[in-house]
């Protein structure tokens, strides 16, 4: 019997909004993995909050995690920041991560003269943010660091709008930018290799909602990619991506009963 790992996407697979409210599966589901003895952790490319205040507010929704069960690309910037001797950034993102970088002693800058330019997700992003990041690309040389590599997000409204990714890219291609982007988030090396610390298990399987980000670097990677459609994409997608997950599950439930059925075999 192979026993599964399981590195289960947040968004769109346990947590519908970006109030964090579950599906109405996503607690039994992890009682039921959680009896099966499966190694899970949960991988998310949050770039809008601390991991700590991300597991408080799960905890508040009835999604009770153990800190070395959530897995943040914003853990892994704060190495590559120190690594690399980036000290003064200016910082495309939300007040929360702005102050979580300032507590590990970045400075953070208001002008276009620093070490790099950081971005996250911003929902107040501004032509004032660009135009300095963008200067500080242009002018300063500034490094160019997207906290993840997200395409697309889908918003509570069910509208859509561009991933930090897609901003870093678009100053990359404006500043003729000669370097290849950081991938710091889900399923970069590093953060895979970071998120499988520890876990015991024979293989792995990436459940994730995204096919463009997520499960077409996992395939890469040889690990197993389940697709859930419960998130931004529908199950048209996969013919208008080309691409075919190993597995395609229409709410937890069903990945409930083949895991059980895979284990219990």
């Amino acid at each position: 019997m192979k026993r599964p790992i399981l590195l289960l996407d947040m968004d769109g697979v346990l947590v519908k909004d970006k109030a964090l409210n579950p599906f109405p599966d996503t607690v039994e589901f992890l009682k039921g993995i959680r009896n099966l003895g499966v190694s899970f952790r949960v991988v998310s490319n949050n770039s809008t909050k601390p991991p700590k205040w991300i597991i408080e507010e799960l905890r508040e929704k009835g999604i009770d995690l153990a800190e070395d069960e959530f897995v943040s690309p914003l853990s892994i910037l704060i190495e590559y920041l120190r690594e690399k001797g980036l000290k003064r950034l200016f910082f495309i993102g939300m007040p929360a991560v702005e102050d979580y970088l300032k507590s590990f002693g970045f400075e953070l800058a208001e002008d276009h003269r620093v070490d790099a330019v950081v971005i996250g997700q911003d929902r107040n992003i501004d032509f004032k943010k660009l135009k300095i990041a963008t200067s500080a690309v242009f002018l300063s040389n500034a490094k160019l660091i997207p906290i993840n590599l997200s395409r697309i997000v889908k918003d509570d409204d069910g509208l859509y709008f561009p991933g930090a990714g897609s901003v870093a890219i678009a100053i990359a291609h404006a500043c003729n930018y000669g370097e290849s982007l950081p991938n710091l988030g889900k399923p970069s090396k590093d953060y895979m290799e970071h998120a499988l610390k520890g876990m015991v298990g024979d293989v792995i399987y990436l459940v994730s909602d995204d096919l463009y980000t997520d499960l077409m670097g996992a395939r890469d990677m040889g690990i197993k990619t389940v697709f859930m459609t419960t998130g931004k994409y529908g199950e048209e997608e996969t013919e208008k991506s080309g691409f075919r997950p190993d597995f395609t599950f229409h709410n937890l439930r069903e990945l409930l009963d083949y895991l059980n059925k895979a284990v219990l075999s």
